[in-house]
């Protein structure tokens, strides 16, 4: 039995069609299973376009045909992966941010077709809100079709509340039958954007939370799951963080991996131990508890993603200018020191 013929514009369409229609759900004044639907929309809309993706590029999209079956083409979580590995994320697009915020979503998704999603819904929103945006990146630049075109974004922002951040949402006390698939489903976005952070990811096209023209208010971290508030919002608890997971690097490997990252326009040299020394001072980045950290008996600092993508982003014009204050003050240091 030959593999069937699949159209890369059939699924693009169908992609599209399905992203459309999550919005148009999630935006009805009056849904019963909003999160649900729209989330289960959201990830069929991005199965579709990965596999487009792959289709496009002469990649597989079938899994090994088993005999006496018939073929299945790959999950969201394996058609995520491929793109993954074959780089078919737009240039300039962070793509272990996106598949961070897409596999988010499918986690949900399963829990919400497979058995239920207790009350996630508001955990789960800034994850859905990022997602469209990537999205319409990934159509435009992998087919040039832009989901704006099919949407009137003059939205009346009406509502009988505004949606909650996670950190609102980690409640001390949630509902006794729903603790575990809580708990479960909290723990598995803490190790997620953990391993995101950690790589480096650009974390705003994890998960945010935007206002009505669509500006960035802030990315979410892994430092906003880590608060605990009461019911009562008399107390905040908070949970220590492991250094071994927050700020995983070496100054050797931070500078490795920035070089590593490092592309495009005005990003040509190699970064070195001076330019970090210099960055140090002119930012104080080791005073700066999301960029370093040092254990209080001593030792040398340890840096987080957050360090990775501030070196990343600065232009090399930037850094030769922050080499020659760094040189001038170290030539003062040392005049001052001889008189």
């Amino acid at each position: 039995m030959p593999q069937p013929y699949v159209s890369s514009r059939r699924l693009v369409a169908n992609s599209l069609s399905a992203m459309l229609s999550a919005i148009e759900v999630y935006n009805k004044p009056r849904m019963e299973y909003r999160d649900e639907v729209t989330v289960v929309l959201v990830v069929n809309a991005w199965e579709l376009a990965l596999k487009a993706a792959l289709r496009q590029a002469g990649k597989r999209i079938f899994y090994p045909k088993k005999r006496n079956e018939p073929y299945r083409t790959l999950a969201a979580e394996d058609a995520l992966k491929q793109v993954v590995i074959h780089k078919l994320f737009p240039t300039g697009v962070d793509g272990t941010a996106l598949a961070a915020n897409v596999t988010a979503l499918v986690g949900y998704r399963n829990r919400a077709v497979h058995l239920y999603a207790a009350d996630l819904g508001e955990m789960v929103y800034p994850f859905l809100q990022t997602s469209v945006l990537n999205y319409r990146d990934f159509m435009l630049d992998r087919f040039n079709k832009d989901l704006a075109d099919s949407i009137t974004w003059q939205l009346l922002p009406l509502g009988a509340k505004a949606p909650t951040e996670p950190i609102q949402f980690m409640k001390t006390e949630p509902a006794n039958s729903a603790v575990a698939e809580v708990q479960n489903f909290i723990e598995g976005l803490r190790k997620l954007l953990d391993e995101a952070q950690a790589a480096g990811a650009d974390m705003q096209r994890v998960a945010a939370v935007y206002d009505v023209h669509l500006h960035s208010v802030k990315p979410v971290t892994r430092a906003d799951l880590v608060v605990s508030v009461a019911k009562e919002g008399e107390r905040v608890m908070v949970k220590k963080t492991d250094p071994n997971q927050t700020h995983p690097y070496t100054m050797t490997e931070l500078i490795e991996r920035v070089n590593a990252k490092r592309k495009g326009p005005g990003k040509d040299k190699a970064l070195t131990n001076y330019d970090h020394a210099a960055l140090c001072w002119k930012e104080n980045l080791r005073d700066n508890p999301r960029m370093a950290w040092k254990h209080s008996n001593g030792g040398s600092y340890v840096w987080s993603g957050d360090a990775v993508r501030c070196m990343v982003d600065l232009t090399d014009e930037h850094y030769e200018e922050v080499r020659g204050e760094y040189g001038e003050h170290l030539r003062a240091r040392k005049a001052a020191a001889k008189d």
